[in-house]
């Protein structure tokens, strides 16, 4: 995660950004921060509920949202933990005294969800001091950016929960538990691939 918010900044010029991920929490449904770049703190930890602020918008209606003059997204999510504290059926759930990395006065956000297929994973943010610093071109590099991170992490929280693979697997087999799953669930032939090692190609 670290480094796809590395690239960012190199190959996009986006310095401020970080990444959160849906917490699984359905009361209220939240994200928190899991990896950040620009920032004097990391705020990994930070949460903030869906539906508030640019990043909650973004989630609960899993769209990517542009905002091109200011806006405080610490001031959102400031709010919305108020609420969240007075609300008499909320849980003290939020991560408050961790707070969440971000710029002082924005003038440019761009918030998009990591998705894979319907499935939320989380949502993929930058910000910038510069107005209307985002284009549609931004966003789209984002959105694919965003694709590409929620396969992998998907891809990587089943590997992470697959035992390691038996003595008679090949290396292709044991490599690939999400797909045995998806194989068996729907009672189809197993697909086979081969991995040429020279240029690393499947």
């Amino acid at each position: 995660l670290e480094d796809a918010l590395a690239a960012l900044a190199e190959f996009l010029d986006i310095r401020h950004s970080k990444i959160l991920l849906d917490s699984g929490a359905r009361n209220p449904p939240r994200l928190y921060t899991v990896a950040s770049r620009g920032y004097p703190a990391s705020g990994v930890g930070s949460e903030i509920p869906f539906g508030d602020g640019v990043i909650g918008v973004a989630a609960e209606q899993r769209v990517p949202v542009r905002i091109m003059h200011f806006t405080s997204e610490y001031t959102y999510s400031c709010a919305a933990r108020e609420r969240w504290i007075a609300a008499a059926s909320a849980p003290p759930a939020l991560e408050t005294e961790i707070p969440l990395p971000g710029l002082d006065e924005p003038q440019s956000q761009l918030a998009v969800p990591i998705q894979l297929g319907r499935q939320l994973i989380g949502v993929l943010y930058a910000e910038s001091e510069e107005p209307a610093r985002f284009s549609f071109e931004d966003e789209d590099a984002l959105l694919a950016a965003a694709a590409q991170l929620g396969a992998t992490i998907v891809a990587l929280q089943a590997t992470a929960e697959e035992p390691a693979g038996t003595a008679g697997d090949t290396p292709a087999q044991a490599a690939t538990p999400a797909a045995k799953r998806r194989a068996t669930r729907s009672r189809g032939q197993p697909l086979v691939i081969r991995h040429f090692a020279e240029n690393d190609s499947v």
